[in-house]
This record gives C-alpha cells, sequence and structure tokens, in this order.
C-alpha cells in the first residue's frame, strides 16, 4: 500500500500547507492520574487553589499539560518549526517551553504536541504562545491561590 506522501509525490502535487489549530490545557490530577477535560477558554474553569482540589478542580493538580495541534491534508512530514511557549508567575517568567523543526501528521491530518508545565497551580495568570511558521496563536488560564 502506498502513503499518501508518496501518492502526492508520483502525482506531481503538493499538499495544502499545514496550519496551527487548537491550544488545549489539561490538569494533571494527583490523586488518580487523570487528566483534566480541556479547560482552555472559551471553557469555563474556575481555577482558584487548584492545588488542593478547590475551584472548579476535581481534585488536587499542581501540573497543567498543554497541547497543540497542527492541522494537515493527510499524512505530512513538515519542515516548518513549532515553538510553544508558557509565560506566568511573578514578572511574567518562562514557565515551560518547547520547540520542534518539524512535525508529522498522521493519515487523519493532525499532530498533536504536548508540552508539560510543573508546579503552576498558583502561578495566576498564564499564558501559552504556539508559533508555527510565522502563524500565532495564543491561549490564556487563570490559576490563583489565596485564602
Amino acid at each position: 500500500m502506498i502513503s499518501s506522501l508518496a501518492a502526492l509525490a508520483l502525482a506531481g502535487t503538493q499538499p495544502a500547507a499545514a496550519t496551527l489549530g487548537e491550544i488545549r490545557m489539561h490538569l494533571f490530577y494527583q490523586e488518580t492520574g487523570r487528566l483534566s477535560p480541556d479547560i482552555s477558554p472559551p471553557a469555563s474553569f474556575a481555577g482558584w487553589n487548584i492545588g488542593i482540589g478547590e475551584g472548579d478542580a476535581e481534585e488536587a493538580a499542581n501540573d497543567l499539560l498543554v497541547v497543540v495541534e497542527v492541522r494537515a491534508d493527510g499524512e505530512q512530514f513538515v519542515e516548518t518549526p513549532l515553538r510553544v511557549v508558557a509565560r506566568g508567575g511573578e514578572g511574567n517568567r518562562i514557565l515551560g517551553e518547547r520547540r520542534w523543526d518539524s512535525v508529522l501528521t498522521s493519515a487523519g491530518g493532525r499532530s498533536y504536541l504536548p508540552l508539560y508545565l510543573r508546579d503552576v497551580g498558583c502561578a495566576a495568570e498564564i499564558r501559552v504562545t504556539a508559533t508555527f511558521g510565522s502563524a500565532n496563536r495564543s491561549e490564556t488560564l487563570s490559576l490563583e491561590c489565596g485564602e
């Protein structure tokens, strides 16, 4: 069976350019090891004292998994760099960052790339920015602590 990449090459056609998809954010629940549903906007999520399982958290959570989607027409090896940066806390410091020099999408035309952020349960406002070639997408999430 011939792959979709090979078929395009044999036909002499170029696949449509890959694009930046959604940014998703999931809490890592410490009591069960589960991930929360996507809590990134436009989801309504009260991120108050999540480290002790309060707010809209289902249980204690201090870590966050960010997932960035790249979309394409079928399987593609995309030589466009993807950079994901999360900033927050005092001084808007970098909480985590990751870079991929290329992306391989599945036959379904998707690739999901992770950035794991540790100890951000009280990081205040977290802004995640994904840069894919000249395209940018950002999402902001508030994780506050207090009495």
